[in-house]
C-alpha cells in the first residue's frame, strides 16, 4: 500500500520506521512499577517502599540501581 501524499504537511512522516528510545522506555517501565505498587498499597508509599520498587540501593550513596528482577511491565508488582 502506497501512502497518500500530504500536501498540507500535517501528517507525520512514518516511513522512517519505528522509533526507539531506550531511556524513555526505561522511565516508562519505572513509572509503571510505581503506579502498580501504589495501587496495591493501602496508603502512601513509604520512602523505603518506593526505593525498593525503583531498585535504589540506599546503602551506597550514588551507586547505580541494582537489577530489578520481577519488576517491569507485565512482571507484576513486588510482594512484601
Amino acid at each position: 500500500m502506497t501512502p497518500h501524499p500530504d500536501p498540507a504537511g500535517t501528517e507525520p512522516d512514518t516511513g522512517a520506521g519505528p522509533l526507539a528510545d531506550d531511556a524513555l522506555a526505561e522511565e516508562i517501565e519505572l513509572y509503571a512499577d510505581v503506579v502498580v505498587a501504589a495501587s496495591e498499597s493501602d496508603g502512601p508509599l513509604a520512602d523505603s517502599d518506593l526505593d525498593r520498587v525503583l531498585g535504589v540501593d540506599d546503602a551506597v550513596p550514588g551507586a547505580a540501581p541494582a537489577p530489578r528482577p520481577g519488576f517491569g511491565v507485565g512482571g507484576g508488582a513486588p510482594t512484601a
